[in-house]
């Protein structure tokens, strides 16, 4: 265990810094923004009967949901995350300023104006300092709910401890999970230890020094501005280094290990410095972002681009399909397919091997009768993506009697467990073998080949041609068995995705 520590204490630092950057940037939006909004709400009622319910009604969306809705139309990263914590942040502020305003009591008013203090000489004087423990209670709620969803963050590139539990998930690493989920709720407990000895400071009987200890709340928030401030520097900056291009991955272990190859091949041919964010989950997320000039490139399948992104259904062979994807990529989005890796990794579904052996289900087809009592796990993708589900109910007539959505990593315990009966599978899944599953053969041939290859944004390839020259060199260079047991050094040897992909390299010559 300490030496696993070790190995990641450079990250620990690294993705903790990310953290409280994130964290702490959506609190100061929010009580810039809530602390008004709650002001607001008590002088003027008709705006109290807007904001307020507005306010509940953001609330009640899914975190992921708002972030994944986000994506497109801002690109991935800071600025989604940010908007998403600030909005979840707003409503414990806003409401606590509302309410500690509305409690003061009328007589306590009444005398501020027997005394002829204006509206802002109230508020400043009186109001404020008399609702500032409210107010603290509520900014203290919002930093701990803060901090905890930030962990979100890491599904689409923002950095932060939510990585290390995302990676941990896809790599089925306990340890990882844990190294994520220790340090997130040590900072909430921290922070929130620390606004709680901010409160014991305001509420003190003497209301003639109310006044004071509301100087010093605004005081402590500027010395955890400052903090942040000084954070900000250390952070990492999209486009402060001169010649970076940023790789980008999806959610499995086999994306990983081609994007660390891609670096390493990147770094050690070119002058260029790769900047990789790993784990941003599905096709359209990554697409997205490749639009926006979010990220630079990324590992891709050519039948997942055919059927998702280009909306085809004809089944070509393998050749056909990457010439298909090249001209259409090219043509509507200026992305260049570069060479396939050399494996396609086909989908399929696949039964546990004595349930294959009881029930004689060798293809997609025998399964139709038995589906209805059946229940399948895949990745979220599966439920909706054109080439999966629908294309099973459609040619196989195939409707399960549950569908459970989970991470790829957990639908492998799922079936192990037998906690469910079918599973999407991979040809190049190393845990295949590992738990004597039987992959089921798409007799119908609905499934279009799945190639393995980089995708560039052509203004990148144009402006850095390096790029090309240094990935052809993995051309054809990796197999499936190949592939498969890479996934296996990773999954089931538990070796680390960098360290696996760099192994492999360097038995292929590369100095990297």
């Amino acid at each position: 265990m300490l030496s696993f520590l070790s190995q990641h204490t450079n990250a620990l630092y690294q993705h903790l810094f990310e953290h409280i950057y994130l964290s702490f940037s959506a609190i100061f939006l929010a009580i810039f923004i809530g602390l008004p909004l709650g002001i607001w709400s008590y002088q003027r009622k008709f705006l109290r009967r807007i904001i307020l319910p507005l306010n509940n009604i953001f609330q009640t969306i899914p975190s992921l949901a708002l972030l994944a809705f986000l994506v497109p139309f801002i690109g991935i990263g800071f600025k989604p995350t940010i908007i998403t914590l600030m909005i979840y942040a707003l409503l414990p502020i806003t409401r606590n300023t509302f309410t500690g305003l509305k409690q003061i009591p009328d007589e306590t008013i009444e005398a501020a104006l027997g005394l002829g203090f204006s509206r802002w000489q109230r508020l400043r004087l009186v109001e404020m300092p008399l609702a500032m423990p409210v107010i603290i209670t509520g900014i203290r709620v919002a930093t701990a709910m803060a901090i905890g969803i930030t962990t979100i963050a890491a599904f689409i590139g923002a950095g932060g401890l939510g990585v290390f539990i995302t990676q941990g998930l896809s790599l089925n690493d306990s340890r990882l999970i844990l190294l994520g989920a220790i340090p997130t709720a040590l900072l909430a407990l921290t922070v929130d230890a620390l606004f709680a000895q901010l409160q014991v400071m305001i509420i003190k009987p003497k209301v003639t020094q109310k006044f004071e200890r509301t100087r010093w709340s605004f005081v402590f928030l500027a010395l955890a501005a400052f903090c942040w401030l000084c954070i900000y520097q250390m952070y990492p900056k999209s486009g402060s280094r001169k010649h970076q291009i940023t790789i980008a991955t999806k959610n499995f272990t086999e994306s990983y290990l081609l994007g660390f190859m891609m670096k390493d091949l990147i770094q050690a041919k070119t002058n260029l410095h790769v900047n990789l964010k790993l784990n941003l989950g599905s096709t359209s997320i990554l697409q997205s972002a490749m639009r926006k000039g979010a990220i630079d490139l990324y590992p891709e399948y050519t039948g997942t681009a055919y059927m998702v992104i280009l909306h085809q259904s004809k089944i070509l062979s393998a050749n056909e399909t990457l010439v298909f994807v090249r001209s259409a990529y090219k043509k509507q989005f200026n992305f260049t397919w570069l060479a396939p890796f050399g494996f396609s990794n086909s989908q399929t579904l696949a039964v546990r091997e004595d349930y294959s052996n009881r029930h004689h289900i060798k293809t997609l087809s025998d399964l139709r009768t038995l589906a209805p009592q059946l229940t399948i796990a895949a990745p979220a993708a599966f439920i909706k993506r054109p080439d999966s589900l629908p294309a099973l109910q459609k040619a196989y007539d195939l409707h399960f009697k549950k569908v459970i959505a989970m991470q790829p990593d957990l639908v492998y315990r799922a079936i192990k467990n037998k906690d469910v009966d079918v599973i999407e599978a991979f040809s190049t899944d190393a845990r295949i073998a590992l738990y004597h599953l039987t992959p089921l053969i798409d007799d119908k041939h609905i499934y279009p080949p799945y190639e393995a290859a980089p995708i560039v944004r052509g203004e990148i390839l144009r402006k850095y041609p390096g790029i090309k020259t240094a990935l052809d060199l993995l051309a054809n260079r990796i197999n499936n068995k190949t592939m498969q047991k890479l996934n296996a050094d990773v999954e089931i040897q538990h070796q680390t995705p960098e360290k696996v992909a760099r192994n492999y390299l360097r038995s292929l010559g590369f100095k990297v």
